[in-house]
């Protein structure tokens, strides 16, 4: 008896008392104050991954009542009526308006109320429909070599794809803490960045993004070369090659793939990034030039030989016109990151995009937790960031997923809430027909 008591008495000790979290999310918009009944919020245990829901009270907060000790994720969304978002700023909007908000790493280890400020994120016209970062299998597939960026209208007019700069976003690869770094994020602290000066009244890190890469479609001048129907797509192909077939490279080795199902044909892609020319010298063996594809400009790639997308997941992507009578995107300053305290010939500089200028951004991660890198977008550009769930090398491709159908035109879900936003195909789908949709 006093075995099996003393035993009991051990177990109790072990046991982890459970604790409460509540978040208030806030609304803000200029001096305008959004009531934010009816916003969902949603934490993630980052040791275990339970997901847990709630919606904000007639007080304003989502209570999550017992959960067990530990690190969260948190995010939260308000959609906000057209009529009532006009009526509150005098701002007139056919479609409803999303406030966004995250905290990546929230330490809960006893009862906690804590503030989630939520942003109205930006929304353009032109939308990333298909991003196929993760590539396949590196002996069966084609690797890192058949990655590729869909773009779409998602507009009720036709639109050009003349002059539109795409590219990815900078951002530091570790958690580690240090001076150079934001305290909470553990991301870069652009502020400190060498020679950073700015504007009264803007942010290094809210108000701007830091571009390793800097592509734009060219034209023939006349801004109207490449047109795009209301509903209708651009792909633009790392290489426009037919990855499920046989090639020669630069290097004129035959490449070959030993199970095509795995890849993609992108041989009638919209247009390519080559980038022999950018960086001059012995040609990357797999960045070959298919002359039927238009090639896009290359502004900035600094450690490229191609337009490679982290396959990791550690990535991010943009798309940005040039505003009417705007600084040319070529004369946008550059930074080295901030803690690179010593400047030389060949030290990397990051172009400095400002956030008001991105029509839409991505942000995507790697699918296991312990492997996930500090977000680098702002929250305004995407407030969560996603991933194909098989990783690396898995042939699975982000898909937009559809908000609804007008007249038979597709219209994409655009919340800036990439968690939300989209989903994924088992292999990419270049049809662009109604297969290449999801609901």
């Amino acid at each position: 008896m006093l075995i099996s008591l003393g035993a009991c008495k051990k177990s109790d000790d072990n046991l982890v008392a459970p604790v409460s979290l509540s978040i208030k999310p806030t609304a803000i918009e200029g001096t305008n104050s959004f009531v934010v009944k009816g916003a969902t919020v949603k934490i993630t245990n980052l040791s275990t991954g339970a997901v847990f829901n709630a919606t904000t009270d007639a007080n304003g907060k989502a209570s999550f009542a017992s959960i067990t000790p530990g690190t969260y994720g948190i995010s939260a969304v308000l959609e906000i009526l057209a009529a009532d978002y006009t009526a509150k700023t005098g701002v007139y909007t056919e479609d409803n308006v999303f406030f966004n908000g995250s905290l990546d790493r929230i330490d809960v280890t006893a009862d906690l109320e804590r503030e989630l400020p939520l942003v109205v994120g930006q929304v353009g016209d032109w939308v990333f429909k298909q991003i196929y970062y993760a590539g396949s299998h590196v002996t069966r597939g084609a690797a890192f070599r058949d990655v590729f960026l869909e773009i779409y209208n998602n507009s009720n007019q036709v639109l050009y794809a003349d002059s539109l700069y795409f590219g990815q976003a900078d951002g530091k690869n570790n958690k580690t803490e240090g001076p150079y770094y934001l305290k909470e994020s553990r991301q870069f602290d652009w502020s400190q960045s060498i020679g950073m000066t700015l504007p009264v009244g803007l942010d290094a890190n809210k108000d701007f993004i830091y571009a390793y890469t800097l592509f734009m479609i060219p034209s023939d001048g006349t801004g109207k070369k490449y047109p795009v129907n209301p509903g209708e797509s651009k792909i633009i192909a790392a290489s426009a090659i037919n990855h499920t077939g046989n090639y020669n490279g630069n290097d004129g080795q035959s490449v070959s793939v030993t199970d095509p199902s795995l890849t993609v044909d992108l041989s009638n892609a919209d247009f390519e990034t080559y980038l022999v020319d950018y960086h001059g010298g012995t040609p990357y063996k797999y960045d070959v030039d298919n002359s039927k594809v238009p090639n896009v400009e290359v502004l900035l790639a600094l450690g490229s030989n191609d337009m490679i997308l982290k396959a990791n997941g550690r990535d991010a992507v943009f798309l940005f016109k040039r505003e009417a009578g705007g600084v040319d995107p070529k004369s946008f300053p550059e930074f080295a990151e901030p803690d690179v305290r010593q400047l030389t010939a060949t030290t990397n500089k990051y172009r400095q995009i400002p956030v008001s200028w991105v029509i839409d951004a991505v942000e995507f991660q790697h699918p296991l937790e312990n492997s996930r890198v500090p977000k680098r977008l702002p929250l305004t550009l995407d407030a969560t960031r996603t991933n194909v769930p098989g990783g690396q090398y898995s042939s699975q491709s982000l898909i937009r997923k559809t908000a609804k159908i007008v007249n038979g035109r597709r219209v994409l879900q655009d919340t800036n809430n990439s968690d939300a936003d989209f989903s994924y195909f088992d292999r990419p789908n270049i049809s662009k027909s109604v297969s290449s949709f999801v609901n």
